[in-house]
């Protein structure tokens, strides 16, 4: 276990109901991204040209935080987003006539459980715009580990919850020897070739960037050896549409790998648990990077 750094993350499960069906593309995470920033906007900014950099409201809104701030705090780059949207990755255009649905999952990190009254406002917002004119939704509800914060009508703040990523003693994987590593979005890959060594680098950056804006800490570095066993990797074209960039196509890889375990100390034990709380690699507010584990101790 580690006890030099501070991470406080707050889990979320929306299920979204589409009474007259939906169609959508076979990749949401930019869907997600852009619309809920445009409503967001919308509900909370009382301009009709904001100019967030000179707003003196910028150091507590959610928009800007989200969508406009420049620099992180520790460093130069933008800073990761507080509050991440993982829909599910279908890999195909996807359409149903009636009675659809999706559960989304949301992230919401450091003191950012605050703006929950926000995000509920937004997703309804983009619900009634729908996500193209054949999709529009409305919230059913929203879990917090099980429990509802959000029930259709009333907000249930006294039902959230936090972990603390960085007091969090991860077992399940201490003494493994074979690890299936299934990615359940796309991540975002230089090239066709992954191990578990680079996978636990990935999450290990992920993890020292939201820490850095919205924990506290040192993330220590990690001792792992392995043998990738096999590897199946499909290659899928993102497109992505902003005011900013205009549009541009991201590279993402699905599929798996298996990975023969020689040793792993307790924080590659760790990272391996948290990658599956935070993801890893870059482009995490469009939900990407994110997998699930499968063990064998034999």
């Amino acid at each position: 276990m580690s006890d030099k750094f501070k991470l406080e993350l707050t889990k979320l499960k929306a299920r979204l109901v589409f009474p007259k069906g939906f169609q959508l593309p076979y990749w949401l995470g930019n869907k997600f991204r852009g619309g809920f920033g445009s409503v967001l906007r919308k509900a909370i900014c009382g301009y009709l040209n904001p100019d967030c950099l000179d707003c003196r409201q910028r150091n507590d809104c959610l928009y800007y935080d989200m969508y406009e701030k420049e620099k992180q705090k520790r460093g130069y780059g933008k800073p990761v987003r507080p509050i991440i949207f993982i829909p599910p990755f279908f890999g195909k255009s996807l359409t149903v006539e009636k009675d659809g649905f999706l559960n989304l999952d949301i992230l919401m990190f450091g003191y950012y459980d605050r703006y929950l009254p926000h995000l509920i406002y937004g997703l309804r917002f983009l619900g009634k715009l729908g996500l193209n004119k054949f999709s529009k939704y409305y919230i059913e509800v929203v879990e917090c580990v099980g429990k509802k914060v959000y029930d259709g009508e009333t907000i249930i703040v006294e039902n959230l919850r936090k972990i603390n990523l960085g007091n969090v003693d991860y077992t399940k994987y201490r003494g493994v020897k074979k690890l299936k590593i299934l990615f359940r979005t796309p991540i975002d890959l230089e090239k066709e070739e992954i191990s578990l060594e680079f996978l636990l680098k990935m999450i290990r950056k992920r993890l020292i960037l939201f820490t850095n804006e919205y924990g506290a800490g040192k993330i220590p570095d990690f001792l792992c050896e392995s043998r990738t066993l096999t590897q199946k990797l499909n290659s899928h074209k993102l497109p992505h549409i902003s005011k900013r960039h205009g549009k541009r196509t991201f590279r993402g890889y699905t599929g798996y790998f298996e990975a023969e375990v020689e040793h792993m100390d307790d924080f590659a034990v760790n990272l391996l648990a948290i990658g599956e709380e935070i993801g890893a690699g870059s482009k995490s507010s469009y939900g990407m990077g994110f997998f699930r584990v499968e063990s064998e101790n034999g």
